[in-house]
């Protein structure tokens, strides 16, 4: 079958807009629970990356919500098949739909922004630049969205065009709009995908980590291709949108979904790592507590009643240590960035820590005795 011998392109909307949709609202829920949950041991919460990503899926529930209600009046179908009443309120939810739907695929570019914030901490310059892409893309989604209503005088001309006197713009300045917005989004797909993943490599995390996140990220670019694929069928799409505009919206609505849920996800996989090692029984704190509990056994169990951490003049404070160098383990193993200025002025300033050790093991039988020293 042909791209456009599909009778109605309104139902398989419906059902591949919802299903994205349940599968993008799984895998927000889990970054919700990871962050509210999980971050909460460290005194930390959900952040504005969170906060964007759960907007863009209120986007996204009204865009489906959208679709259903123009496929019910026919949207999809060839306009000449549908009843009379229904060709008024099926254009105007073509007009509402394309109108909403272009934010769907566009605000999780914010989500994007903010979760690189978060991984790589970058300077001020690069966050401007950062955000300037961004909010420049967003001002391109302003004026289509803008513009599917302003093209027809009056309004309501758009899709009733029984009302005398209106008139509407050529389709073509739909159509240049659309590709210039939909090459400036792809052209951000790809570059919001690769361009972090030098600095993800350099971060300090495990090697299997950063693999992680940098492939997570990197799978963003799955939505550069589909802003490809539409931009290869628009001149099909606003050919046949000049004598039958019911008919290929949807399949370009089912285009739109896909790149929003895409982004949304790629944005949310790397803050899946706690539940991740949860579920592998790795989490930091029950390994750290697994550890302690064996040292303390071992201990016993070689009729020691010292704790080595408790030597007199000899106590490492780790935990200050850890946190002044940012290395202590995460549960959101991402916002961890190197620390080689730190370990610089250390080095700069001569200090130096010496500890000196003391083992001894005496048999119980008294006919051994072992001492040694080690410096370190």
């Amino acid at each position: 079958m042909g791209l456009w011998e599909e009778e109605d392109y309104g139902v398989l909307a419906d059902r591949a807009c919802w299903a994205m949709f349940a599968v993008t609202a799984v895998v927000v829920g889990l970054r919700i629970f990871c962050r509210a949950y999980y971050a909460r041991v460290r005194g930390q919460g959900l952040g504005p990356d969170d906060y964007i990503t759960l907007a863009c899926l209120a986007v996204f529930l009204a865009t489906c919500i959208l679709v259903t209600l123009g496929s019910h009046y026919g949207l999809g179908r060839r306009m000449a098949t549908l009843p009379p009443e229904n060709i008024v309120p099926a254009l105007r939810y073509n007009v509402i739909i394309s109108s909403v739907l272009i934010w769907q695929f566009s605000l999780p570019k914010f989500a994007m922004i903010s979760i690189l914030q978060r991984i790589l901490s970058p300077g001020i310059k690069t966050v401007i630049a950062f955000w300037f892409l961004g909010l420049s893309s967003q001002a391109c989604i302003l004026a289509t969205s803008v513009w599917w209503f302003k093209q027809c005088d009056p309004v309501e001309y758009g899709w009733d065009r029984s009302i005398p006197g209106g008139t509407c713009a050529p389709v073509s300045v739909m159509a240049n709009l659309g590709y210039f917005t939909s090459a400036y989004s792809a052209f951000l797909d790809v570059f919001f995908a690769l361009y972090p993943i030098p600095f993800i490599m350099r971060l300090n995390m495990p090697l299997k980590t950063r693999i992680a996140v940098a492939t997570a990220l990197g799978l963003s670019v799955l939505a550069c291709v589909v802003s490809i694929y539409k931009l290869a069928i628009f001149g099909q799409i606003f050919e046949i949108l000049a004598f039958d505009p019911t008919y290929p919206v949807p399949y370009l609505d089912i285009l739109g979904v896909a790149e929003g849920c895409i982004l949304m996800v790629c944005a949310s996989l790397p803050t899946l790592g706690p539940l991740y090692r949860a579920a592998r029984g790795n989490l930091t704190t029950g390994a750290g507590d697994s550890a302690q509990l064996s040292a303390n056994q071992f201990g016993n169990s070689n009729g020691g009643t010292r704790n080595w951490d408790s030597v007199k003049g000899h106590k490492l404070e780790s935990d200050a240590e850890g946190e002044s160098l940012h290395l202590r383990p995460s549960f959101d193993a991402i916002p961890l960035v190197t620390t080689a200025k730190t370990t610089g002025h250390v080095e700069e300033m001569g200090i130096r820590k010496t500890m000196e050790v003391s083992l001894s093991s005496e048999a119980f039988n008294g006919q051994k005795r072992h001492k040694g020293a080690i410096a370190v």
